[in-house]
């Protein structure tokens, strides 16, 4: 069996000597596999690259985000992508496998598999299998992970842009339904596991203070954001954001910030990619 596995160290539950531990675990299955280091650099060229090797498994260890990166990749096309869980929050694995360990999904993988398809969320090229979030807690969010990647100067800068941002935005968001949300400076979008339909999810929120930008975080949505006051959810296949003053808005898609200009509109895409599950 060709392997090839591609794991991110600096994910928050991967760490320094994930490429051994891989190798470590591999070997007791009697396997051997080439693993390398994500790179964020060049990730796309990565996947890119090992897809290309026609693998019968491409073991994927990282979070939300380096999944979002091999999915793009890989597109509905691939039956040979695994996902394992190695980020902090893990949203998309804990849906696609349950709350087991890395070890234990790649163990049942093995012994006998099954094609998963995965729907998404897209603007131009870009996809999501989480959530997208504009707004100022986009920015809140990069300024998070400075602090994870210990960047203090970074995370005080993009803080302080963070608060800039949450006093200007003024956002207008129209879901194709024929009337607009309401008016928000934050608006986000839910797919996969934090939507309990079939299509985007979407919500316009009104946040009064950039402190309260700040509580509505990335992290934020694994919990309680549905219970939030005057949270107005609408099911849609379209979603337009913009900001009136043409200012860029920040965005982030599955926790990686993407840049999207002033205006921007997301689809719902249907079976947009595949993966491997235990069978």
């Amino acid at each position: 069996m060709k392997v090839f596995a591609l794991v991110n160290t600096a994910a928050g539950s991967v760490g320094p000597d994930g490429k051994n531990r891989m190798l470590r675990m591999l070997s007791r299955s009697g396997i051997s596999a080439d693993v390398v280091v994500f790179d964020p650099e060049s990730a796309a060229s990565q996947v890119q690259s090992l897809l290309a090797k026609t693998p019968d498994l491409l073991v994927v260890w990282g979070g939300d985000g380096t999944h979002r990166t091999a999915l793009s990749m890989a597109g509905v096309g691939s039956d040979s992508l695994v996902l394992l869980p190695g980020g902090t929050m893990n949203l998309l694995t804990k849906w696609i496998h349950g709350d087991k360990p890395w070890d234990i999904i790649l163990q049942s993988i093995i012994a006998r598999r099954a094609r998963r398809t995965l729907d998404a969320g897209r603007v131009d090229d870009a996809l999501f299998f989480c959530a997208m979030i504009a707004g100022a807690p986009a920015q809140f969010a990069l300024a998070r992970e400075d602090v994870r990647a210990g960047d203090f100067g970074k995370a005080l800068r993009d803080t302080g842009l963070a608060l800039e941002t949450a006093g200007h935005l003024h956002l207008k968001a129209h879901t194709g339904l024929g009337a607009d949300l309401p008016a928000a400076n934050v608006v986000a979008a839910m797919v996969g596991p934090l939507s309990r339909s079939r299509g985007m999810e979407v919500a316009g929120l009104d946040v009064p203070s950039p402190a309260a930008a700040l509580g509505l975080a990335w992290s934020s949505l694994r919990s309680g954001w549905r219970n939030l006051k005057a949270v107005d959810i609408q099911i849609t296949q379209t979603l337009t954001v913009a900001d009136p003053d043409g200012r860029p808005i920040p965005v982030i898609m599955d926790g990686e910030q993407i840049d999207l200009g002033a205006r921007f509109t997301a689809h719902y895409a249907e079976t947009a990619a595949a993966c491997l599950v235990a069978a």
